[in-house]
């Protein structure tokens, strides 16, 4: 009998615990994160072991700009499942965008370790790469990233970038085309004026 009251009231606690999440990511697509947060906290107070509600708390706190409680969040999934990929790329993403490169290359490649089809992942490390000044493995990481998804036009950009960089001209002419067929045209429009330029 006490197990069978022990095992109903656990379940009680966990259907108010995702309620509270679902509350909390209704309250996100509406654009209210205050409130997205507040009701984040009551799932992970009512399921401390709820690493989907510190992944969705760190995402509202980052939007907010709080990167340090995003971090504390994200850190948190981690250590209750250290195997999830998105915990580790989104905080791999805040290092990126705060300049502690070497701290998102590492993310990024736990998240890609965890889960090999993530080109974002593959994308973001190799901007990490190039921050820190590795153009070799910007350009691997980006031949990645299309190699997983060969209509992501940010990655033929971005790769035909580093590749102008290190004076692969051809192959960056050859990127921007097919980033230009996929709708992302505004390198190879930059590399026509500038041709045009010089024959002028």
């Amino acid at each position: 009998m006490r197990f069978g009251l022990l095992a109903l009231v656990l379940t009680a606690a966990f259907a108010f615990a995702q309620s509270a999440y679902d509350r909390g990511y209704e309250s996100i697509r509406r654009g209210d994160r205050q409130e997205g947060i507040r009701q984040f906290s009551i799932a992970i107070k009512e399921d401390p072991k709820n690493a989907v509600a510190y992944l969705a708390r760190g995402s509202a706190y980052y939007s907010l700009g709080d990167t340090s409680k995003a971090i504390a969040d994200w850190t948190q999934a981690i250590k209750i499942d250290p195997n999830y990929a998105d915990a580790y790329f989104n905080r791999g993403l805040a290092y990126n965008n705060s300049g502690d490169y070497s701290k998102a290359i590492s993310d990024y490649t736990q998240a890609i370790r965890i889960d090999p089809s993530l080109a974002d992942a593959y994308t973001n490390r190799a901007s990490a790469y190039y921050n820190l000044g590795d153009k070799s493995k910007a350009i691997a990481d980006y031949s990645q990233a299309i190699k997983i998804d060969p209509n992501y036009a940010d990655a033929y950009v971005n790769r035909a970038s580093v590749y102008l960089e290190v004076g692969s001209y051809e192959k960056a002419v050859q990127d921007a085309k097919k980033a230009c067929e996929l709708d992302e045209c505004r390198l190879l429009n930059d590399l026509q004026a500038m041709e045009q330029m010089e024959a002028d």
